[in-house]
């Protein structure tokens, strides 16, 4: 990861008051986002636009919430192909939906530091691993509904990388006034939740995985291997999802 996020990350830690708001809120952190991950690099040259979700939890550290640790996780399909097939060489009489779905999932352990407030900006430095597979499944032509499933192809690699965003408070709980006074011990922590928009920074090592479509070749022989394509790792996510802490 570039040597400015870090630096940035320990210059934001720094600059934080030791009581960053009057009425703090709650300790732990829960966030789902809609994430679009671009390709860089030779990745790019394999694969598309990926699209998916991801979840993070976080928990502070530090009583001014300023400094947390968390996991965060991802899923996004970065290509598929949909066919329709006779279920067997033997019976060409019935015929099934064939769907092939290229895949991406993402662990990762994470570092944030962030600014308490109406608007929250944020930093975030991850690292953890990254898997990619294919999968095929036969499913019903009436119903949609998968009779079988099976995964071609799969890889794995160590992932890092950084990334920062904002978040927009839209709801905070309302404490009793008897107990919210801020310089008492018991005062209650107060729940939010906050519109998260931000963008994170992903580089692997090399793997190894399949292009959409490389599964089925022009005539219609089923084959693997000579399509394999290598690369190290390299995505852009974008994401806007919610928090919520309590």
């Amino acid at each position: 990861m570039p040597r400015s996020v870090f630096a940035a990350l320990f210059l934001l830690a720094l600059v934080m008051p030791a009581a960053a708001q009057a009425q703090p809120e709650g300790p732990n952190l829960f966030a789902g986002a809609l994430t679009i991950s671009t390709p860089r690099g030779e990745f790019d040259d394999n694969t598309d636009t990926g699209f998916g979700f991801t979840g993070s939890y976080v928990r502070s550290i530090t009583p001014n919430r300023v400094v947390g640790v968390g996991l965060s996780g991802s899923f996004m399909g970065y290509g598929s192909t949909r066919r329709r097939a006779p279920l067997s060489n033997t019976i060409p009489d019935i015929t099934v939906d064939v769907e092939t779905s290229n895949n991406t999932a993402f662990v990762l352990g994470l570092f944030e530091v962030r600014v308490p407030g109406r608007i929250q900006p944020y930093l975030q430095a991850v690292a953890g691993g990254g898997f990619f597979y294919t999968t095929t499944s036969l499913e019903d032509t009436r119903t949609d509904e998968v009779i079988i499933s099976d995964t071609n192809q799969s890889d794995a690699t160590w992932v890092w990388g950084g990334g920062g965003g904002l978040r927009f408070r839209v709801w905070e709980s309302t404490p009793d006034p008897q107990q919210a006074a801020p310089d008492r011990e018991d005062s209650p922590l107060l729940s939010r939740v906050h519109v998260d928009a931000g963008v994170r920074y992903l580089k692997g090592s090399e793997v190894e995985y399949l292009k959409e479509g490389s599964l089925v070749t022009d005539d219609g022989e089923f084959d693997i291997d000579p399509r394999l394509a290598r690369s190290e790792i390299e995505v852009v996510q974008y994401q806007i999802g919610v928090t919520v802490t309590f």
